[in-house]
């Protein structure tokens, strides 16, 4: 009997040591560190990726206030210094019907450096750099329908800033390509015009959402240089974003990402300019940044390389920095 008990001790022994030897084998380390961070570049940009995510958690919302729509002018003064003046029977529906009563209106004024980065919203036209005198968002509400302006109709802005710029002009936004903001000059420059009074800029529009009161900095003739990010291979379009801010004025430029080079690139800018390159990425939980503070300079490649080592960082440190240019 103890002869048999030893026996199916052993016996049992071995099948569960088979057992133990059959799950080591099929045992499977943690892919994220089997494999290490996700250095894939991608032709689209989806709004589950990090990059959407760190979009999303950068934004800030649009002041928001009210007009009574009738036959009477209406006026708009925000705590910002953006002033609006609105004609009578300013409101059509989607359908061109007229609207009247409450009115809800957004509005945005931008003048900010880092809150440009933070909207995604560069200050370029087709790939050339413009030089902003300021950005703004209004959009017009009745309950949750979008409304329009009713025909030959135009609504006026007016804010402080300075230094005031005489060939200032009209940039209206295009949204028409995902994940790649432009401006366009106004398709209708007679109807979309600025002037100065005083202190302020005033603005004459009959376009809604985003505009730009700005001009082209005029880079014909001159020195001209490309910023390319040296980054590490987990820095990718799908978590990261690279901006091109210059010091002495106001503009902002995105750079693009490059699936050929796998690089975060420029424009092309002008040299002997001090600028900031700022790359901001979201990986897992984590947020990552660094900024870079350079001259623009000549070279015979054409190609500017600025050495970028984004850090695990917080999102509050994110937008104190950026809130702070």
């Amino acid at each position: 009997m103890n002869k048999k008990i030893v026996t199916i001790l052993i016996i049992s022994t071995g099948f569960l040591l088979n057992a133990c030897q059959k799950n080591i084998d099929i045992f499977v380390p943690d892919q994220g560190q089997l494999n290490g961070p996700d250095t894939s570049w991608y032709t689209s940009i989806t709004p589950v990726m990090p990059v959407s995510v760190l979009k999303n958690n950068l934004v800030f919302e649009t002041y928001t206030d009210s007009i009574q729509v009738n036959s009477n002018t209406a006026y708009i003064l925000t705590p910002f210094g953006l002033q609006c003046g609105f004609p009578p029977n300013s409101c059509v529906n989607s359908s061109g019907q007229p609207v009247t009563g409450t009115v809800r209106v957004e509005l945005m004024l931008i003048k900010k450096k880092g809150d440009m980065v933070r909207l995604n919203r560069p200050t370029t036209s087709n790939s050339r750099l413009l030089v902003s005198g300021g950005e703004i968002f209004i959009r017009l509400k009745k309950d949750t329908q979008n409304l329009q302006l009713a025909p030959n109709l135009k609504i006026t802005f007016r804010y402080p800033d300075a230094p005031l710029i005489t060939q200032m002009k009209v940039f209206v936004g295009d949204e028409s390509t995902p994940n790649q903001f432009n401006w366009l000059p106004s398709p209708d420059p007679i109807n979309n015009t600025v002037s100065i009074t005083s202190q302020n800029y005033d603005i004459l529009t009959n376009h809604l959402r985003w505009l730009n009161n700005g001009y082209f900095y005029d880079t014909t003739g001159i020195s001209r240089t490309t910023i390319t990010a040296d980054l590490s291979s987990q820095f990718t379009n799908a978590n990261t974003l690279a901006f091109v801010v210059f010091k002495d004025f106001r503009s902002v430029v995105a750079m693009n990402a490059n699936l050929l080079t796998r690089k975060f690139s420029s424009i092309k800018l002008p040299v002997g300019k001090e600028i900031t390159v700022i790359v901001i990425s979201r990986q897992g939980n984590d947020y990552f940044m660094d900024h870079k503070t350079v001259m623009t300079v000549s070279s015979t490649a054409a190609n500017q390389i600025v050495p970028v080592k984004p850090v695990i960082t917080n999102l509050t440190l994110i937008k104190d920095y950026l809130n702070g240019l």
